[in-house]
């Protein structure tokens, strides 16, 4: 797909996609509206400082194997609130429970994975469905929206069926009020991926997705949130 030169357009599930350049750019065709904030890290109305920022490696538990590096940075507004909550306290199941809703519901946040080994796509789309199924679970996201977004994932990503991702790509999520905007990096910066999606109840799928109860990824993201600000 990424050697693909000349431009084709396809709709299907609610998903327009167009294939240009080596470049898959899908938006859905629910809502319209100025492009979403692009995804970085460095966006400028992102928060910095304590509490604005969370940090982990994900590795694979049993082989100890290093899988990628997973960044999340917050909205100036949750950054207050978290700061408000946390307030000098250490980490604890406790203050885990009470951070949670509030990070899950930021209307602003950008959250990277970045890969430290090839993943083949189909790998990847069955541990963020795994995801979205915790995230179901747990009563954050509905059932529909857990087969809507699980459901399409080949679609969007389409774009990297054979490749899959290699090492040093970069997979980083927008997380606005407004929507939220997905793209994929290669570790030369070529973006290979870049989505678009205005529906409400996608925009909170990926907050969800990471900081579910059974998420992997909860607990050490929310404890480097604490211990980075003492």
């Amino acid at each position: 797909m990424n050697a693909i030169s000349r431009s084709c357009l396809a709709v299907a599930a609610g998903v327009v996609v167009s294939f240009g350049g080596g470049l898959l750019q899908a938006q859905t065709t629910a809502g319209t509206g100025p492009s979403l904030p692009l995804p970085t890290l460095e966006a400028p109305d992102l928060a910095k400082g304590p509490n604005a920022a969370a940090h982990m490696l994900f590795q694979k538990t049993i082989l100890h194997v290093n899988v990628a590096n997973v960044d999340v940075r917050f909205g100036k507004a949750t950054q207050a609130q978290l700061a408000q909550l946390i307030h000098g306290q250490g980490f604890s199941p406790a203050l885990e429970a009470q951070l949670a809703p509030i990070v899950i519901g930021a209307d602003r946040a950008v959250v990277q994975m970045q890969f430290l080994r090839d993943i083949p796509l189909n790998r990847w789309i069955g541990v963020v469905r795994d995801n979205l199924e915790q995230a179901r679970s747990a009563g954050l996201i509905s059932r529909e929206i857990e087969q809507l977004v699980g459901g399409r994932l080949p679609q969007l990503f389409s774009a990297l069926e054979k490749r899959g991702y290699e090492k040093g790509d970069r997979i980083v999520y927008s997380v606005t009020a407004e929507g939220l905007r997905t793209a994929v990096f290669s570790a030369g910066g070529q973006a290979l991926v870049d989505i678009q999606d205005r529906d409400p109840r996608v925009r909170k799928v990926v907050l969800a997705s990471y900081f579910a109860p059974k998420s992997d990824f909860r607990e050490p993201l929310l404890k480097s949130l604490v211990e980075a600000s003492h």
